[in-house]
């Protein structure tokens, strides 16, 4: 359990760091955008105001953006025909930064920044190129311009970010609490259905050995208590392969996934062939038995045949093993434009309402007699069955007041 969290939480970290690099990634998209798109804003702009001040020409203050340009020495040149307006915005950090990008714009390449530039309220975009007089580099400029678009882009983005963040964190980490808490509850279920094949297999066999032993030592001489040992070995070997058949029934439904067969089906012959076994045991039983006359006129259904003969005989066997002499066992149906849908009721004691949600696990049986020679896996069947056929098992019952079980079935 301990290597599954393991496994588990790191792939929680694995999707929380792919979610903050998609986050990030989109922090750049938009700042490569909108680089991009002031680019092609200024840079003709610029490279009109460098060809004036390459000339020696003087330019006009505008709010629009701050134009500065240096020799190839780092010293500033004059670009304004206002020289107040260069002793106002001056500033020893920006010359130093401005100055540092030089060598770079010097040899030819674009300074594109986004730079705290002092004097502005807003971060600005800075590009730079060289500055070029008579096919000579002789320093280079730069127009700087406030970048509160992308600014006020960029920090909606970040609130974004982080609330979704938090939110996809949350989400991730209670699914994973989710998953974590189911295969606990899956790997308690192993853990008991296998503690209960173990039970179920222990207890025939050991009754076959402790009588098979006894009469290996002849300890018991009277014919007649020899012949009742070798009918208990008997009983308890066919419980043995009943549980072990079913066991292997029930793997093969739920690992294959079978494609069942369908085509017409005779329902009212099913339910009379099903029954006509019953209705010698229910004598035997002292059990009253009956087909209603809906069960009777059942019209034709789309299904396997022999598959709801068997859901039918596990439903059967269940209602007459719980209800006691003189009880009472019958067949009904009703149907629909679409379903049919037949009942099998017992008046016996019921299933208690703590049994009643678990009544189709494997061993959920509730033996109220302690005597039942069942393997506890026959609804788990008839689920499995019903559920591959596509169609509906379900179960109402209370304590004493008897059971009933229905199967939907789709006409034909």
């Amino acid at each position: 359990m301990k290597r599954l969290f393991s496994s588990k939480l790191w792939i929680a970290v694995v999707i929380l760091a792919i979610f903050i690099a998609g986050q990030l990634l989109g922090a750049f998209a938009i700042k490569h955008y909108f680089t991009q798109s002031k680019i092609e804003e200024l840079q003709p702009s610029l490279s009109l105001i460098e060809e004036k001040v390459a000339n020696g020409e003087k330019i006009s203050r505008t709010e629009d953006y701050l134009i500065k340009a240096y020799d190839v020495h780092g010293q500033e040149i004059a670009v304004y025909q206002d020289a107040s307006v260069i002793a106002s915005s001056a500033d020893a950090k920006t010359d130093k930064k401005l100055t540092s990008y030089l060598p770079k714009v010097i040899s030819g390449k674009t300074v594109v920044e986004f730079k705290e530039v002092p004097g502005y309220s807003a971060q600005a975009i800075l590009i730079g190129q060289p500055l070029v007089q008579d096919n000579k580099v002789t320093g280079g400029i730069y127009i700087l311009k406030e970048a509160r678009a992308y600014q006020a882009a960029l920090n909606g983005f970040y609130l974004v970010f982080f609330v979704t963040l938090a939110i996809g964190t949350i989400i991730i980490l209670v699914f994973l609490a989710l998953f974590i808490k189911e295969k606990n509850q899956l790997e308690q279920m192993r853990k008991d259905y296998v503690a209960n094949i173990s039970h179920e297999l222990k207890t025939p066999l050991a009754s076959i050995k402790a009588l098979t032993e006894t009469l290996s030592d002849h300890i018991v001489t009277d014919p007649e208590k020899i012949d009742q040992y070798y009918s208990i070995i008997l009983r308890e070997s066919a419980r043995l392969e009943k549980l072990i058949s079913d066991l292997l029934e029930l793997s093969r439904l739920q690992h294959k996934k079978m494609a069942f067969a369908k085509s017409p089906v005779n329902t009212q012959e099913v339910i009379e062939k099903v029954a006509e076994p019953f209705a010698i045991l229910a004598d035997d039983m002292d059990l009253q038995f009956h087909i209603t006359e809906r069960a009777k006129n059942l019209p034709m259904t789309f299904s396997n045949e022999d598959r709801i003969t068997q859901v039918l005989t596990i439903l059967l066997d269940n209602a007459f093993k719980f209800t006691p002499e003189q009880g009472s066992v019958r067949i009904d149906a009703k149907t629909t434009v679409r379903k049919a849908e037949i009942m099998v009721i017992d008046n016996g004691p019921g299933i208690s309402k703590e049994v009643l949600p678990h009544i189709f696990g494997r061993f959920n049986k509730e033996d109220l007699s302690h005597t039942s020679a069942g393997s506890g896996l026959g609804l788990s069947i008839a689920l499995e069955i019903m559920e591959q056929l596509g169609e509906k098992i379900r179960v109402d019952s209370q304590s004493d007041s008897g059971t009933t079980f229905t199967i939907t079935l789709k006409r034909a």
